[in-house]
Formats: C-alpha cells, sequence, structure tokens
C-alpha cells in the first residue's frame, strides 16, 4: 500500500477533443511513501514512483518482454485507484524507489519524462538530424529537451504562446504551428498535438523517408483526412510509428542529476484539500503541471 505525497494534475487544455484515452486519466503522475510491503517488507517507509500500466506478467507479451503491450494490464486511473486517492495498492513490480538525491517535486515527472525518452528511443539519429515536435505540451516539451541532447536540431510547433518562453530559456527553436510551411524538410516529427489536421501536417512536415512518431493517441480521422494521410505516407515514404512505453529508471537518473529541467513545467501548487482550485488552474491555457501536496 502506498500513500500519497504528490501528484500532477495535467493541463486540461492539452486533452484532446472528446478524449476518452487513458492516457489522460488523472493520478498517473506521483510520488507516495510505501506504508506497507508484506511481499517486501524492505519498502516500507521508502519513496517511490510507479509505472502508469501494470502488466500481469504472464501472457506470451509480457514472457516475451513486451510488457507495456500486455493484453491484460491494468492502468492506473482507469481500473485501479489513481493517485488522486489517499493511499493505492500497487504490484512491487511497479515500483521504483526514488533517489535520496531527488525532491518529489521533480520526482513527480518522471513518467512523462520516461514517455519522452521512450519516444527517442524509438527513432535513429544520423549526423544532426532536423527534429520537429509537434504540440507543446509538458510531455512535448520534455521530448524537446531530450531530443536536443542527443545532437538533434529542435523546434517546436505549439499554439500556446506563453510556452514559448520555456523553449528560449533552453535555446530551442518555436514557431506557432500556423506560422510555419510545409516544406517536406524534417528528419523526424513527434506528433503529441491533438487538434484535427495535426496529423496531416505532420506528415507535411516530414521529408521522404522520414519518421513521424506519434507520441499520445492522435484524433480520430473523418475518412477524407484518412485517406490523405495514407496517400502522404505512401507518396513519401514515410514511417508511421507508435509510442506508449516508458523509461522509468533512465528518467530518475536524469532527474537526480538535474539534466531536464522540469521545475519550468510546474504552473501551481496546492494542498489536496483545495483539489477544486487545482483543477481550476489546470483549466487554464497557460498550465502546464498544477501539483497537488499532502499538508
Amino acid at each position: 500500500m502506498v500513500r500519497v505525497t504528490r501528484a500532477l494534475v495535467e493541463s486540461h487544455a492539452d486533452f484532446p477533443p472528446s478524449d476518452a484515452s487513458s492516457e489522460f486519466a488523472p493520478g498517473r503522475e506521483f510520488v507516495g511513501v510505501v506504508v506497507t510491503s508484506p511481499g517486501s517488507p524492505s519498502l516500507e517507509g521508502k519513496r517511490v514512483i510507479a509505472s502508469s500500466m501494470i502488466p500481469c506478467s504472464s501472457c506470451d507479451l509480457c514472457r516475451a518482454g513486451l510488457s507495456i503491450h500486455c493484453r491484460a494490464r491494468v492502468e492506473i486511473g482507469v481500473a485501479r485507484d489513481g493517485a488522486l486517492a489517499e493511499k493505492i495498492a500497487l504490484p512491487v513490480s511497479s515500483l521504483l524507489e526514488v533517489p535520496k538525491a531527488l525532491d518529489d517535486d521533480r520526482a513527480c515527472f518522471a513518467v512523462p519524462l520516461a514517455r519522452a525518452l521512450h519516444a527517442a528511443d524509438l527513432v535513429k539519429l544520423e549526423s544532426k538530424p532536423y527534429v520537429t515536435i509537434l504540440g507543446d505540451d509538458a510531455v512535448g516539451l520534455l521530448a524537446a529537451q531530450v531530443m536536443t541532447q542527443r545532437n538533434a536540431s529542435v523546434r517546436v510547433l505549439g499554439r500556446e504562446p506563453t510556452r514559448f518562453g520555456l523553449c528560449e530559456k533552453w535555446g530551442v527553436k518555436h514557431r506557432h504551428i500556423d506560422q510555419v510551411g510545409r516544406r517536406a524538410d524534417q528528419d523526424v516529427v513527434f506528433l503529441r498535438s491533438h487538434a484535427p489536421g495535426d496529423l496531416e501536417i505532420a506528415l507535411r512536415l516530414a521529408r521522404p523517408r522520414a519518421t513521424v512518431l506519434l507520441l499520445g493517441p492522435p484524433q480520430a480521422l473523418d475518412p477524407s483526412a484518412g485517406q490523405s494521410a495514407l496517400a502522404l505516407i505512401h507518396a513519401g515514404e514515410i514511417s508511421l510509428i507508435g509510442s506508449r512505453g516508458e523509461r522509468l529508471a533512465e528518467a530518475l537518473r536524469l532527474l537526480t542529476t538535474d539534466s531536464v529541467d522540469v521545475r519550468s513545467l510546474l504552473t501551481a501548487k496546492f494542498r489536496f484539500s483545495q483539489f477544486a482550485d487545482a483543477f481550476a488552474r489546470a483549466a487554464r491555457p497557460d498550465s502546464l503541471r498544477v501539483l497537488l501536496e499532502a499538508a
């Protein structure tokens, strides 16, 4: 049993329109303290984070090392209590201990950073590739930092001007999506935004034989848009890759060494008793992550 001490609330402005995807269930990014652990008593009293997906560990995909695609997986905040509950029951196999040198506020960002790291590992980088991050939410901004550290020439395309200042702080190029041409010159495009038509924009940004990576569930396509997207993939011989996994251990390592800036993604802090105010703050377009903390 884990007692939650910190939890992040995602910006409501970044949710896909009418989206029912489990990725956007609240209470998936948190830090807690193990209260009881009958099978592993040495964990009791330790600070931990947890994977957002809990595999069964026994199906054919789990046995093949593909537990993130487990056929019977359970997701925190969906079929199991999320971190907005006071205490949550989690299997020991899903927990990672937080290093002593890492504070709780930064540790809360392990899951979104882990998603960005997993996505970065799925693309092959040669020389100094041109990479566009299409979407300026917290995960997209973390992906921009990760790809910059991997020697890519990165730019972020977004729709919320208040977030461009973060890109300037990190030395990352940024533009409004509507101000960018579709010159088909990008080696890799990370699609994190969810507005209708953004998949087609991503495909038009990509050069022939480039990679477009879905860093989150895309907006549903109407038939005509779907045909257009497929035509662009075919004509450009573009690789379209999905990404839903996490690299939690690597995320903790980077956070502990302060190699990635997550403090700038924290918009505001509230007590758990102020959850209504916290969700109202998260609904504002200039929010990225709002922190809830125990008294």
